[in-house]
Parts: structure tokens; C-alpha cells; sequence
């Protein structure tokens, strides 16, 4: 009777675990039909099989931790198991339980080859500017209030960045690695080259310059524009349009490279160029002086330099007030 035992446990193995042959298939079937114990005692091993390997398959995988489940279950079956007219068999229920891993193993090294782990790598600057290498060699500068999250994925050979905010990228290209970038609605699809994209979440515009290479950047409904090294694309959230322009303004780059220029500007757009820069609250004591035009050029000068050099080139007076730089003066003709 004992080997009668052992032999059904061994074939029920089989059969749970798909080793069983078209012959010992029929041979189980004919035995589970003799009797409802014989069906029941079949169902409930079966159950035990089916729900362990139904189980999601843990990036780290513990045999002993997939044996010690099959052994609860076996306990809190226990009462169920007295019924029956064939007892189970501890070491014929360890070759199953063994049989369950090796199939668990099995299926966690399948997922890994057919769904390979994903790359991912995130920064965050506040109020500095932060710069840093992302993991496939390529070289970040994020301005203030900015963040980007990477993600490489070697199935689909893609590498992708999540953008808020401003930043500065010098892309190390691989022709079979995709590299591209959300920013919000525009995605910016790099073609080997170093790029600025700027797309506050607070602002209505996106804007992408190229300092060398190329980049397409568009929309997942709008084909979008395809820009050359010094070309700057602008995409208007609002209108949902894109725009090129041939002539890049340098001072968009001033919070990475340091450098302000301007040539007959109008005072307004300086100071507001410098307030973004510095995130100074520098303000004009009159509308009058807003027009006011002035040609200087700053090479990472300190904000009271610039100050300075502004109110003496146009004869203003400075007065400080808490956190705010009040600049005065009777106006320009």
C-alpha cells in the first residue's frame, strides 16, 4: 500500500508539472475517476501547484521562502487531508514542492531575460545650479527650480528623460539608443548634439536651442520642427504651434555659462534678464526708464557689480530695501 502511495504522488508530480507522459496522463486520470477521495486528492495537490505558481515572481527569488508557502498551505489543509484515503507522503510532497521551484526559478530567469531591469537615475537643484553625468555618459546642467528623472530601457533601447524646468544637455550619442526628452507636451528627440530646453511648468511657451548637432522636437499630434546647430524652436502650449527662429538669444544660456550680453537693449528686458539669473527682485522706481537703452557685456560678475555698472552707465540712483534693489532716475530720451 505505501508504494501504491508513492507511485501516485510521483505521478501526480509529474503531471502538476508537466513532465508526465500522454500514457501516465491517462494512467492518473483513470485512477482519479475511481473514487471521489481519489478526484479530491488529486484537486487539492493540483490547487497547491497551480497557486504557488500563480504568484508574482519577486525580483529577488528565495527557494525557501516558495517552500515555506507550500508548507502553509499544507498545514492549514490539514483537516481536509484526514478525509482522504491516500495520506500525503512528506518526501513524495518535497519532490513536488521541488518541482514547483525549479518551475518559479525557471519562470523568474525567463522574466528577466524577456523583461531586463530598467535603468533609472534622478536630480533635483533648488536654488543653485546643479551638474551631473547620467548614466550613459551624457552631461546634465540643471538651472535653479529644475529636476529630471532618466530611464533607460534595454529592450526598447531607448533612453528618456522627464524635464521640469531648465536644462543644459551634452548627449553621448548612440545610433541604436534613442535619446530623448519630455518636457511636459514637447518631446525633443536628440541626433547627436549639445541642447538647451526650457520648459518651466508655469510657463506657456517650451523653447529648445541647439548649441551644435541637431534635434527634432515635437508633439505626439504635431510632426513638430527638425533644428540645426544655433536655431531656436519655441512651442506655444496655448496655440499648440511651433516656431523657428535662426538667431539664438546667447543670453539664454547666461545661468550655465555665466555670461550676459546686451547690445542697445531696452532697460527692462536687462533687468528682467538679470532678476531670472540671479533670482534678485531688482525693480524700476518709474515706467519712463524702462525704455531706457544701454550696451555692456558681464562675465560671471557678481549681482552688486552689475548693479553698479547699470546705474552708473545711466546715472540711476540704488536703494535697497529688504529684499528688494529699487532703481531710480528721471528717464531716458
Amino acid at each position: 500500500m505505501e508504494s501504491e502511495i508513492n507511485d501516485i504522488d510521483e505521478l501526480i508530480g509529474k503531471v502538476v508539472s508537466g513532465e508526465a507522459t500522454p500514457g501516465e496522463q491517462q494512467r492518473l486520470a483513470a485512477w482519479s475517476s475511481l473514487t471521489g477521495e481519489n478526484s479530491r486528492y488529486f484537486e487539492h495537490i493540483k490547487t497547491i501547484f497551480e497557486k504557488a505558481s500563480a504568484q508574482q515572481v519577486r525580483i529577488h527569488f528565495d527557494a525557501d521562502a516558495a517552500w515555506n508557502k507550500i508548507r502553509v498551505k499544507l498545514r492549514e489543509s490539514e483537516s481536509q487531508k484526514e478525509r482522504f484515503r491516500y495520506q500525503i507522503n512528506g518526501p513524495s510532497i518535497l519532490r513536488i514542492a521541488a518541482g514547483i521551484i525549479f518551475l518559479l526559478g525557471a519562470g523568474f530567469f525567463t522574466y528577466q531575460w524577456l523583461n531586463p531591469p530598467i535603468e533609472n537615475f534622478a536630480v533635483t537643484s533648488d536654488r543653485t545650479t546643479l551638474q551631473d553625468t547620467l548614466p550613459d555618459g551624457s552631461t546634465a546642467f540643471l538651472n535653479k527650480r529644475s529636476s529630471l528623472a532618466y530611464e533607460y530601457n534595454p529592450r526598447e533601447k531607448t533612453r528618456r528623460i522627464k524635464l521640469k524646468g531648465e536644462g543644459f544637455f551634452e548627449v553621448k550619442h548612440h545610433a541604436e539608443k534613442a535619446f530623448v526628452i519630455e518636457a511636459q507636451d514637447v518631446l525633443v528627440r536628440d541626433i547627436g548634439t549639445a541642447f538647451n530646453v526650457k520648459a518651466y511648468p508655469d510657463s506657456d511657451t517650451i523653447e529648445v536651442i541647439v548649441q551644435t548637432g541637431e534635434v527634432q522636437i515635437y508633439t505626439l499630434n504635431n510632426a513638430g520642427i527638425h533644428l540645426a546647430s544655433g536655431e531656436t524652436g519655441i512651442y506655444s502650449r496655448r496655440l499648440r504651434e511651433f516656431s523657428k527662429h535662426d538667431k539664438a538669444d546667447t543670453n539664454v544660456l547666461a545661468y550655465k555659462t555665466g555670461i550676459l550680453s546686451f547690445n542697445n537693449t531696452y532697460l527692462k528686458t536687462v533687468i528682467e534678464n538679470v532678476n531670472e539669473i540671479y533670482d534678485s527682485n531688482i525693480k524700476l522706481e518709474n515706467s519712463a526708464l524702462a525704455s531706457c537703452r544701454i550696451t555692456v557685456n558681464f562675465h560671471g560678475d557678481k549681482l552688486e557689480t552689475i548693479i553698479e555698472v547699470i546705474a552708473e552707465t545711466l546715472n540711476l540712483t540704488v536703494t535697497r530695501n529688504k529684499n528688494e534693489i529699487l532703481l531710480a532716475g528721471p528717464g531716458c530720451n
